[in-house]
């Protein structure tokens, strides 16, 4: 496979940047490039996962933390930086326990397992 033939990747790009790592993926079609291929398989499938339970941190904290009505100001800024600084800390991956109902941490978890099987 020639790299060449790859776009690649500057800033302006950078939202591309899984689009673009698929298409390298599908262009690997040697027998040779088999370990590559299985590899990047496996890039992907983590990045997505990721990506998958980044987005469901960010909707649940925007249901739980700044939708609710009953929280003051000062309750939504103060669980705003809490949750800012736990991600500075640690990417979004783990989910907002402390926030959220164990019912909703179940269904979650086992949407984020279904979805994220590697």
């Amino acid at each position: 496979m020639d790299v060449r033939s790859i776009p690649r990747l500057n800033d302006q790009e950078a939202h591309r940047a899984l689009e673009l790592l698929e298409e390298y993926h599908c262009k690997l079609t040697r027998p040779q490039d088999k370990q590559l291929r299985n590899a990047i398989e496996r890039v992907i499938k983590i990045f997505k996962c990721r990506l998958f339970q980044a987005l469901l941190d960010i909707q649940e904290f925007y249901e739980i933390t700044l939708l609710d009505e009953s929280k003051s100001i000062q309750q939504k800024t103060a669980e705003t930086l809490q949750i800012a600084c736990k991600w500075e800390n640690s990417p979004p991956l783990s989910g907002l326990s402390y926030l959220s109902e164990p019912s909703t941490n179940i269904a979650k978890q086992t949407l984020f397992t279904t979805v994220c099987k590697i």
